[in-house]
């Protein structure tokens, strides 16, 4: 409903206001509600279209380091996982940091790892580092990996492979991408604070914050009081991981393990000033459980390398496995998110429901304690509902008085199984000459 709020106040003139936090995902959000108005599906939309975009560059990334079978397992596991589902339909710019994560280290890998560097691909990767930093703390990763590009001797040697326009011309797009940021910050100096920390933020609670914002992830014994279901990732994912980072530890030197690191030590740090961004350890774990997958298979296919039967007969129960983890990751999403309490208040089903009961062009009253009213009045926008937050214009829409009851009868409540305060919506019809008209 926030995301909904904030992507709708998107006006020409933003920059000026100073309206650039999540800028790139807004804007496709306000785009999805104006093709499609109000609804569930026009919110989670946009979720949906870079959710699929990042499970595709999860896969080229795994498959710059791994084979192609386990690449396709490693992302398998990944975008099917509870978390990643849950980014995908949640509707809000949180998917953004799994997306941009994916797309600038495929795109990095591939400018490193490649003899002959694509100019279109440099400047395809300037571009994206510019925009990703309009998504709260991954302003960090565009300062890191500008610094390694002028550190590290390899990412140097990729850049003197372009000709001067060429490298002229990726800066160029690079620092037009990032203007209309900079005169954010520079019209709303609270926008380089959101960016950079959160509000309000204190550096007392930043271990605390570190804690809250990993619980759900690999709590087996209890929920948490959060919009992440506990645990995120089941507990075969985590031996999977452990397993990959066994097998990892005598090959720190190399870049795969090295990014990891570094992502891992991103997300714990960024956590402590914000707990969402703790959500980007998916990008980590899905390199890990491909190289524990991987770390598998080849100990296997080691103990006997010149058996067909024997490989066939290790692929059969990894296979058996991996379905599983799948099914029961799967089926924790879609059971957990309604009947786990601690999680299922933090979300609301009244917008279907109003769309369901309620016909448009029908007065609905907003009480004046409710947390949602902007949303409501963008409902009343887009669906052509007739808002009332005050009582004292009840009269002039025709819809429900408490001052004349006696004119308006209780038709019907509408119930919802996923509130504790379950009456969600009361229908009143007006009483016409005692014919009950409503």
């Amino acid at each position: 409903m926030d995301s909904a709020v904030l992507s709708s106040q998107l006006e020409p003139d933003f920059i000026a206001k100073g309206n650039i936090v999540n800028l790139p995902y807004y804007l496709l959000q306000k785009a999805s509600l104006h093709i499609f108005g109000l609804s569930l599906f026009s919110i989670k939309l946009p979720s949906i279209i870079i959710a699929v975009m990042a499970g595709f560059f999860i896969i080229l990334l795994l498959n710059r380091w791994f084979k192609n079978d386990v690449a396709i397992i490693g992302s398998v596991l990944t975008t099917l996982s509870t978390a990643f589902l849950f980014l995908a339909g949640n509707g809000t710019p949180l998917i953004m940091y799994v997306f941009w994560l994916a797309l600038i280290l495929w795109q990095g890998s591939k400018i490193v790892g490649n003899d002959r560097v694509n100019p279109l691909l440099v400047i395809s990767f300037f571009l994206c580092v510019a925009l990703s930093a309009y998504t709260p703390h991954l302003l960090y990763v565009a300062i890191t990996i500008g610094a390694a590009g002028l550190i590290h001797p390899h990412l140097r040697f990729a850049l003197k492979q372009l000709s001067l326009w060429q490298l002229i011309l990726s800066v160029a797009i690079f620092t037009l991408a990032l203007t209309p940021l900079v005169i954010g910050c520079v019209l709303k100096p609270e926008n380089l604070q959101t960016l950079l920390f959160m509000p309000n933020f204190s550096f007392s609670n930043f271990i605390n914050n570190i804690s809250n914002a990993f619980a759900p992830f690999f709590s087996f014994s209890m929920a948490y009081n959060s919009i992440f279901l506990a645990p995120l990732f089941g507990l075969a994912t985590v031996v999977l991981v452990i397993t990959g980072i066994l097998a990892s530890i005598g090959k720190m030197y190399t870049s795969r393990n090295i990014i990891v690191s570094l992502l891992v030590i991103y997300a714990i740090v960024i956590a402590g000033f914000n707990g969402d961004v703790a959500i980007a350890i998916i990008i980590p774990i899905a390199i890990l459980s491909a190289a524990g997958f991987e770390s598998i298979v080849d100990k296997w296919y080691s103990l006997f390398p010149e058996n067909p039967y024997a490989h066939l007969f290790g692929i059969v129960p990894m296979v058996i496995i991996i379905g599983l983890i799948i099914g029961s990751g799967l089926s924790h999403f879609v059971f957990g998110y309604h009947y786990v309490p601690s999680v299922s208040d933090n979300f609301s089903d009244d917008l279907p429901t109003i769309q369901e009961f309620v016909k448009t062009d029908t007065p609905l009253l907003v009480t004046e304690d409710n947390a949602n009213r902007d949303f409501y009045r963008l409902l009343g926008k887009y669906e052509h509902y007739i808002i009332i937050e005050n009582t004292d214009n009840v009269d002039k829409y025709a819809a429900f008085s408490a001052n004349k009851a006696d004119k308006f009868s209780l038709k019907q409540i509408i119930t919802s199984p996923k509130s504790r305060n379950s009456d969600r919506l009361y229908i009143y019809s007006k009483d016409t000459d005692n014919k009950g008209e409503e």
